[in-house]
């Protein structure tokens, strides 16, 4: 089992005590600019979990809708689990992080939130199948959807509190649609070219062929057997055409 004790009590204390006073503070609605409202709720998560946490800073394309701060039911969420002081280390940052990540989802239209975090709260993928019971294979799925992997570390890249969340059906939910929100949001036109080319390369290895050698001589895409691969297939190339000419 690893521990995220912090060896000095007194550090430790301390620390905890001023996050608890600065999210009281922020639970009084001030009146500050969003960029404010990101910067004091990280710095408060920094302090609560400092053993298991470094650093949260939003990422280098990251737009905020509005100037002002915007208040909501996650920051009221933040709040509460910040200022709960029963919670095990694991929940209490799992459930701060996803209150953090949905606030700062509403406040603006492209970025995300980078965390760093200590050696000691990253587990190799083998530690982490043996704790969800898991295979490797479903592991992998896990990352595909949402899973939380930190990249260039190692072989122990894998926050510790993915164990609360894909323990437990719901949180792996709402860790999977979250992750598509961001992802959706946050996509390049280099990602979509990507995307297509995934999606056509996937055709044309099902068919066999092209999509003029398998389509080409259809004058009536309704008598196929499965209309509907002609029309995803067409417009995908047509799409494809138009992101690379753009």
């Amino acid at each position: 089992m690893i521990s995220f004790k912090n060896k000095n009590a007194t550090s430790s204390d301390f620390q905890e005590e001023f996050s608890i006073k600065l999210v009281n503070k922020l639970s009084q609605h001030p009146d500050i600019s969003a960029v404010e409202l990101v910067t004091n709720y990280a710095y408060a998560m920094q302090m609560k979990y400092h053993s298991y946490l470094i650093s949260i800073t939003p990422n280098k394309d990251t737009v905020f809708i509005q100037e002002n701060a915007l208040y909501s039911k996650w920051t009221e969420e933040l709040n509460n689990v910040l200022a709960d002081t029963k919670l095990p280390l694991i929940e209490s940052f799992a459930k701060a992080k996803y209150a953090l990540d949905q606030m700062f989802l509403i406040i603006t239209e492209k970025g995300k939130l980078d965390y760093l975090y200590h050696k000691n709260a990253l587990i190799a993928s083998q530690h982490l199948q043996k704790l969800l019971n898991i295979s490797k294979a479903t592991l992998s799925r896990y990352v595909t959807v949402g899973m939380e992997k930190v990249p260039d570390v190692g072989h122990r890249c894998y926050p510790y509190h993915n164990c609360f969340y894909w323990s437990k059906g719901v949180w792996a939910s709402r860790i999977q649609v979250l992750y598509q929100t961001y992802r959706l949001r946050n996509r390049t036109k280099e990602d979509v070219i990507q995307e297509l080319q995934a999606e056509i390369k996937e055709f044309q290895n099902n068919y066999q062929g092209t999509f003029e050698e398998i389509f080409g001589d259809v004058r009536d895409p309704y008598e196929l057997d499965e209309p509907d691969d002609y029309f995803d297939w067409r417009d995908a190339l047509e799409e494809l055409n138009k992101k690379q000419h753009e």
